[in-house]
């Protein structure tokens, strides 16, 4: 098997663009997930522009299948004295499958400095049961992540509230880029509000924002993803979510607007 370092340095420069085969093994269906999709944009963008400084903050449109032979294409979109932003368009034979925009900031002389990201209280890995719901084992991306679950209601639990905390990591425990690791593990839950669906049914996420606490932490081992549906109504969830490393040390923030159709 391929691990996520080894599938996004496959990443193959063609012009301007970066090219590969959808990896079946980080697919689920008939696409990628959106964290391989934001991962393998993200590796195309080093590889055209190199270090741009710390990555701050990260905006995916979802907009059809990742599937078959995709393009990724970074465009250099601004550089500042302390800043850069950069878009990576995903495209296939069916035209655009996704959008991407990341903002790069170099440190700055600040006389504001605070943290008042929440923490969580949870028991450790080893102490924790595996996520995992059934004797049917997982497959495609989610079967390269090992998960347990830390607080929070199991999924397809309705009337619970739909939160989660779990436990992530590699199987293969290889990444490489960490920035990339992080971006693709934090996509591996399904999304808070399969803990309120009746049964299994499809969702799809449309936007994911992402912001980086800075300095970044490591994020080597376990991570714990947190995830909260605030709201869902019409067919559509809007989750909140936070990832830590297993210091108990903040790594990202994110937003989800995710469709569903249950």
């Amino acid at each position: 098997m391929s691990s996520l370092h080894q599938t996004i340095a496959t990443l193959a420069p063609d012009g301007e663009e970066y090219r590969i085969e959808a990896p079946e093994l980080w697919a689920q269906g008939r696409t990628l997930f959106g964290g391989m999709t934001a991962a393998l944009a993200y590796g195309a963008l080093t590889r055209a522009h190199g270090d741009l400084g710390p990555l701050r903050s990260a905006q995916f449109s979802f907009i059809g299948p990742a599937s078959g032979h995709l393009r990724f294409r970074p465009e250099l979109l601004r550089r500042g004295k302390s800043s850069a932003v950069v878009g990576v368009d995903c495209r296939n034979e069916d035209g655009l499958a996704a959008r991407s925009t990341f903002f790069f900031g170099a440190p700055r002389d600040s006389a504001v400095a605070h943290d008042y990201v929440a923490r969580l209280d949870v028991p450790p890995p080893d102490a924790c049961e595996s996520f995992a719901r059934g004797t049917k084992p997982p497959a495609g991306f989610i079967a390269r992540y090992e998960r347990r679950i830390a607080t929070g209601s199991r999924i397809l639990n309705p009337g619970s509230k739909p939160e989660f905390a779990v436990w992530a990591r590699l199987v293969d425990g290889e990444g490489g880029d960490p920035l990339a690791a992080l971006l693709a593990a934090t996509d591996c839950l399904p999304c808070a509000a399969w803990v309120d669906f009746p049964k299994p049914a499809p969702v799809s996420t449309m936007s994911w924002s992402v912001d980086f606490l800075q300095p970044l932490a490591s994020s080597t081992g376990w991570t714990l993803i947190h995830s909260v549906s605030e709201a869902a109504a019409d067919g559509y969830s809007l989750q909140d979510m936070r990832v830590y490393n297993e210091a108990g040390e903040p790594l990202l923030v994110s937003r989800q607007v995710v469709a569903i159709f249950a």
